[in-house]
């Protein structure tokens, strides 16, 4: 996750939060009549017409068709369009395989439609009733389809529960915001969206926004709806550059242990193929520093974990905390504070790519040469692939202490003072 960023989407975000909310509003009034009108006795009662999609939207003054409310009324506060009619249990339509139109239903349910309603009835009742006591054990065993028990309790309690509902689509922001452990990845989308509302309510700025402005920001502003999901399938060109990058979500990163070679000999600066390149097209070197940005932060969350599971490993190991002092300031001159097995401490700078193994070549920062000078246990934490599911992480004891014949650095940038008055 990229704070920087996080925190500039908030900005924008926080300036129209009232004028979102204002048009919202009569989706919530439609959630709300919905409510009223399908208290749990109601639920009890329903019959199968009144449940199913496919018969035909009530007209006004004959009540609310329950599925086709949740799915194409309320399309607003979160999409389960998409998937099969089957996540209701029972539905009126046809198949792929059969084009008769007739009712239809999932098995695990009962043996015929009627059947299935009266048992779908009662697990509904149950969730709402799970959903209220925020049983969330009782609400991943519940065998609603997943989507639609997620819409069904972020309509009853849009205060509690998130209404993001697609499982990819949870993966993805749990990933974007760092917070794809392989526990959450690979477990029940309840506690994917548990974890995302966690990190809502422990940050500053969104702890006191609305769950359903907390979602409608995660898809348009930060980090947007997943770029495989455009709703029309297609982007704007030139800006699939500006997209975040999909990262694969809870990658396994593997140790590497590479030599330092001397370095090939290279054509002067100005003679060189990039440097002509250059001349031809002008780069943008704001758009590369915040995509390198993107990398490092990534790169950042990978080492981190990795160093926190090889530290609690360790044994006998003390109670201190391996840190990721870059979210506090960039004068650190390093990005994370670990340990060695005997205590002491280790200063990793961790730099990203995405190429695969091979030359190392990144930008090193006054700070980060400062500390690397003064500590000798100071690691550049070189983390290749960055955007594969198995990432290639090369620890570099420091090569700036003693100087490295083998280290090329080569200034780039200069800091430039100019008096007037």
């Amino acid at each position: 996750m990229n704070i920087q960023d996080l925190r500039e989407a908030q900005a924008r975000f926080e300036k129209n939060l009232k004028q979102i909310a204002k048009q919202r509003l009569p989706l919530h009034e439609k959630r709300a009549e919905f409510v009223r009108y399908y208290t749990r006795p109601r639920i009890r009662r329903i019959e199968l017409d009144d449940y199913v999609i496919g018969v035909g939207q009530k007209n006004e003054g004959e009540g609310l068709n329950f599925c086709y409310t949740l799915e194409r009324d309320l399309d607003g506060l979160g999409r389960i369009i998409g998937s099969t009619a089957y996540k209701f249990g029972v539905y009126y339509g046809r198949t792929k395989k059969d084009s008769r139109v007739k009712y239809r239903f999932t098995g695990k349910y009962g043996s015929t439609p009627k059947k299935a309603l009266e048992d779908i009835k009662e697990c509904i009742l149950h969730l709402l009733e799970a959903g209220e006591d925020e049983d969330l054990k009782a609400i991943e065993d519940n065998k609603i389809s997943p989507m639609f028990k997620g819409k069904i309790l972020s309509t009853y309690f849009p205060g509690r529960y998130l209404n993001v509902f697609s499982d990819d689509h949870l993966s993805y922001y749990l990933t974007q915001l760092g917070l794809d452990t392989e526990e959450l990845i690979y477990g029940d989308p309840v506690y994917k969206r548990e974890a995302l509302l966690k990190f809502k309510d422990e940050d500053p700025y969104m702890r006191h926004w609305p769950v359903d402005l907390f979602s409608y920001f995660l898809y348009q502003e930060y980090p947007g709806r997943p770029k495989w999901d455009a709703k029309d399938g297609t982007r704007s060109k030139g800006l699939d550059e500006y997209e975040v990058p999909a990262f694969p979500p809870s990658p396994h990163p593997e140790v590497v242990d590479l030599s330092i070679m001397p370095p090939e000999e290279q054509d002067d600066e100005d003679n060189s193929p990039a440097t002509k390149s250059s001349k031809r097209s002008k780069p943008n070197y704001e758009k590369q520093a915040r995509k390198l940005k993107l990398y490092g932060d990534r790169g950042e969350e990978i080492v981190l974990k990795m160093e926190e599971e090889r530290w609690e490993k360790i044994k006998g190991a003390s109670k201190k905390r391996v840190k990721r002092v870059s979210l506090e300031s960039d004068d650190y001159g390093y990005d994370i504070l670990s340990y060695e097995a005997d205590g002491t401490e280790k200063y990793i700078e961790v730099k990203a790519t995405t190429a695969k193994l091979g030359p190392a070549n990144f930008f090193l920062s006054r700070n980060e040469l400062r500390m690397a000078k003064e500590h000798d246990n100071y690691y550049i934490y070189m983390v290749y692939d960055i955007m594969s599911y198995y990432p290639k992480i090369w620890p570099i004891k420091n090569p700036f202490k003693i100087e490295n014949k083998n280290v090329v650095k080569k200034p780039i940038t200069y800091r430039i003072s100019i008096n007037a008055k």
